[in-house]
């Protein structure tokens, strides 16, 4: 059973700055799309870093869940929902996927709920200084048992001594520390990084430029960053059309960047079987994994005899496959 997308949704709403709120309605709306009830869902994992008044405990995952009305009520033979953050910068939400498909492969969790976004922790919206814009994502993930689903993912990782990217400065925040964040960007080039992530997906993946060149394949790239998805394809030698990543408008929605530009691409007119390869990257790490909705190929398969299991039919090369 592979992994597939079920549903997505944003929510940049602009009556709100919280994030508790923008990612419960991404997350209501992302459950209305897909028609699956709120009683299937197993697991909801938070990958969103920069919160609502800064809260640490409990995990926002809890206080989604919640907001939600997701598993609330325990009964007699019913699996309680799993819920909790999974934090790491731009790449969290596909270091989620990975973990999410982890569990749905044993089928004890049939549906999983990702949650991603961030916000100033004052709630106001347009912080000087504050680099990303408020908005939550959602992502529903079922199993197919014809997908090719996802992939492996591959990532890569600041070594050594790093400065922190983001801090509250608590000399300066006094009794406002609840509220205040400071920010560092801009700190090296991401290019490079995130180019040594998707080689070695599309090397594991047996893609290449003829498939992105002919539309079979796509690469989600939600940087902000002026001319990196142009530098990005360059770095690949990929066709630049088939670098995607999302509207100007929406600023730098950081870690919901991975569902931005996946609806993006979606909604420019980019065919939803086409291989998507999801990319994400900051200053401290970068991560890769591809997205195949389509069906796999079923190798045929006779009977011998009208006994006994069935036996895949041997192809002209004399190779069986299926073994």
């Amino acid at each position: 059973m592979a992994t597939t997308i079920v549903a997505a949704a944003t929510s940049r709403d602009l009556d709100t700055g919280s994030y508790l709120e923008l990612a419960a309605r991404a997350a209501r709306t992302c459950v209305e799309r897909s028609e699956v009830g709120l009683d299937e869902i197993g697991m909801l994992v938070n990958a969103g870093v920069f919160r609502d008044s800064n809260i640490s405990e409990p995990a926002v995952a809890a206080l989604l869940q919640k907001r939600i009305g997701l598993g609330l009520s325990y009964a007699p033979g019913r699996t309680p929902v799993f819920s909790f953050d999974l934090m790491h910068g731009a790449s969290g939400l596909l270091h989620a996927i990975a973990t999410a498909d982890a569990f749905l492969a044993t089928g004890v969790v049939k549906y999983a709920l990702l949650v991603a976004g961030d916000t100033h922790p004052s709630t106001e919206r347009d912080v000087a200084d504050f680099p990303y814009s408020a908005s939550g994502a959602a992502l529903l993930l079922g199993t197919s048992p014809t997908a090719a689903g996802f992939g492996r993912l591959h990532t890569r990782d600041t070594t050594g001594p790093a400065d922190p990217i983001a801090w509250v400065a608590l000399d300066e925040a006094g009794a406002d520390g609840r509220d205040a964040m400071c920010v560092r960007t801009g700190a090296g080039d991401r290019v490079d990084a995130a180019a040594a992530v998707v080689r070695a997906c599309l090397a594991e993946e047996g893609l290449d430029g003829g498939h992105f060149a002919a539309g079979e394949a796509l690469l989600l790239a939600p940087d902000p960053a002026a001319g990196f998805r142009a530098r990005l394809a360059g770095a690949l030698a990929l066709p630049t059309r088939s670098v995607v990543g999302f509207d100007a408008c929406v600023g730098d929605p950081y870690t919901a960047g991975p569902v931005h530009a996946y609806l993006h691409a979606l909604d420019s007119g980019f065919d939803p079987d086409t291989t998507m390869v999801f990319a994400a990257v900051d200053e401290a790490s970068a991560a890769c994994v591809a997205y195949d909705p389509r069906a796999v190929p079923q190798s045929p398969v006779v009977h011998r005899g009208g006994l006994g299991p069935a036996v895949p039919e041997p192809c002209s090369s004399g190779v069986v496959h299926g073994l």
